[in-house]
């Protein structure tokens, strides 16, 4: 990794961390994904 991909991965990941409360639909996928990393 570049330092520049370094630097833009971090911009990115704060932006998302800024971002609004995730819609329904996403809530959803990432509710489906819990069990099956407890199961694992």
């Amino acid at each position: 990794m570049t330092r520049e991909q370094i630097i833009k991965y971090q911009a990115e990941s704060v932006m998302r961390a800024k971002l609004p409360p995730v819609p329904k639909h996403s809530q959803n996928q990432t509710k489906a994904k819990q069990p099956k990393r407890a199961a694992a």
